[in-house]
């Protein structure tokens, strides 16, 4: 077994906490010199209290507030965000707000979505049809984009709301979002984006993308697990699912003063294009070096847009659980899937929709890069790969009898 530390290749299911982040929490977990009001105190303040710590504790909140709407475009107001606990919780209010808000009134709602989207989206699936509501999945090709022809039948079809995932969190692929905006603007049908995977991978202007629900997860970012963010547009009212006054009555319960402020520390130094031009190349290096050590490697998505970090490959005829585990002993943390799902042995529905045997879906891992990683410190994984192969080719044998 490995003694040395773990190379943490799986960014896609957690960035590591940013050193902003954590600097920013260190200087309000700490007293300082304010003995009037010591930053102990107020990190845990109610910000909606009206006393001295939680108007200090507002201030800290609407600053970040301010930091992490700078992020998504030069003129997005912060009053349009809302903060939940997770991507999920914000993909999940988005579409449950619309589609409720139909049922309500008597109507049956249609979702638009696509065959590919995160295990959160997908979850509301059978909820939809449940209560006598209509799905479509839009079908993507073999690299994971949206096939458009033959869209306009489904478009037309009194939809309720269209979610789209904006970039995929398994393959990294990038949705073509301005031809599904077209479609459903030419259709008078809102829009939702998962947006939590392009969220300082690539440029992320809000007032361009034309959408009326945008979620994003902080700690896909570098901010703390357990904060995410709603973004609704201005013509747009969104249902609270917690009551309550907070959030201008849009969510119940006290904020997550201490995640807002990490998440905005976060979203502050975010620079999609720089960190692209850092990590693309590692990127590009290991997937060469890794298609040259063992023939026949898949690179899932490789003909289409990729964020810079992810890599997704396919090795026929190997569990890819064993294979992360055996990569696990070797000192690489990497992903089989979603991080939502990993847990479970059904193939990635993603890989399905992309036209892969369920042999090859449940065959698949997936590395993701973390910003500013020295190549250096994943120089020695293909090699750890080619091992870890023929371990798990050699425990499946043996699991069925070959050997």
């Amino acid at each position: 077994m490995s003694t040395k530390a773990a190379i943490y290749l799986d960014a896609n299911a957690g960035s590591p906490l940013k050193l902003a982040a954590r600097e920013a929490l260190f200087d309000l977990l700490s007293d300082g010199d304010n003995q009037r009001l010591p930053r102990l105190l107020v990190s845990n303040s109610n910000p909606s209290s009206i006393h001295s710590h939680g108007r200090c504790a507002k201030r800290a909140f609407d600053r970040a507030k301010d930091q992490i709407a700078h992020s998504l475009g030069p003129s997005i107001d912060p009053d349009h965000l809302v903060f939940t606990s997770s991507g999920t919780e914000a993909n999940q209010w988005a579409v449950r707000s619309v589609l409720e808000a139909e049922l309500k009134s008597g109507k049956k709602p249609h979702w638009i979505t696509t065959s590919v989207e995160h295990d959160s989206n997908r979850n509301l699936l059978d909820w939809v049809r449940a209560q006598g509501g209509m799905v479509s999945e839009l079908p993507v090709d073999s690299e994971g984009l949206v096939r458009l022809e033959g869209l306009d039948e489904i478009f037309s079809n009194q939809a309720s709301l269209l979610s789209a995932i904006w970039v995929n969190n398994e393959t990294g692929v990038i949705t073509q979002l301005s031809d599904l905006s077209a479609l459903a603007r030419r259709y008078s049908i809102p829009i939702h984006v998962d947006a939590a995977q392009a969220w300082g991978k690539i440029p992320v202007d809000l007032a361009s993308l034309q959408a009326q629900y945008v979620s994003f997860s902080g700690h896909k970012i570098g901010g703390l697990a357990g904060t995410g963010v709603l973004w609704v547009s201005r013509d747009q009212a969104i249902s609270p699912m917690i009551l309550g006054k907070q959030e201008k009555g849009r969510r119940g319960g006290t904020e997550n003063t201490l995640g807002v402020i990490a998440l905005g520390a976060a979203a502050h130094g975010l620079d999609p294009v720089g960190w692209s031009s850092r990590v693309q190349p590692l990127r590009d290096h290991l997937e060469r070096e890794i298609s040259r050590r063992v023939p026949g490697t898949v690179v899932n998505g490789v003909g289409a847009g990729r964020v810079a970090n992810t890599l997704n490959l396919n090795f026929e005829g190997v569990d890819r659980a064993g294979l992360v585990m055996a990569l696990d002993l070797a000192g690489f943390s990497v992903s089989a899937g979603s991080a939502c799902s990993s847990g479970v042995s059904e193939p990635s529905h993603v890989l399905r929709a992309m036209g892969k045997t369920e042999g090859q879906a449940k065959a698949a891992i997936r590395i993701s890069l973390v910003d500013e990683m020295p190549g250096s410190e994943f120089e020695g994984f293909p090699e750890n790969l080619v091992h870890a192969l023929d371990r798990a080719v050699r425990r499946m044998r043996t699991t069925v009898g070959f050997d």
